[in-house]
């Protein structure tokens, strides 16, 4: 009785991490910097619009922050974080082809 309890009490809190766990946003939000710091490179973005393109980069992060908070992010969090990357993609490719 006491290893099912315990386990269900494991299986409790790795699902829950498991449900605040953001590894596709994690990988487009480095993508994505990792876009803005070669437009820089390639001197297609100037400092003015890397400045603003990282505020906007800080901003998704924020809106990820804040949505971990409660251990979970939910399906409707992950659509808000994931418009919200892709304004900021289409942000970037924008600066670097004007």
């Amino acid at each position: 009785m006491k290893s099912l309890i315990l386990a269900s009490v494991v299986l409790a809190v790795t699902s829950s991490a498991t449900f605040a766990a953001t590894p596709l946003i994690n990988a487009r939000q480095h993508a994505q910097t990792h876009r803005i710091t070669q437009g820089v490179l390639s001197g297609e973005l100037t400092p003015g619009e890397q400045s603003r393109l990282l505020n906007g980069q800080n901003h998704v992060q924020q809106l990820k922050t804040i949505a971990k908070a409660d251990g979970v992010v939910t399906l409707g969090e992950r659509v808000h974080i994931n418009t919200a990357q892709s304004v900021q993609g289409a942000r970037i490719f924008w600066h670097k082809h004007n």
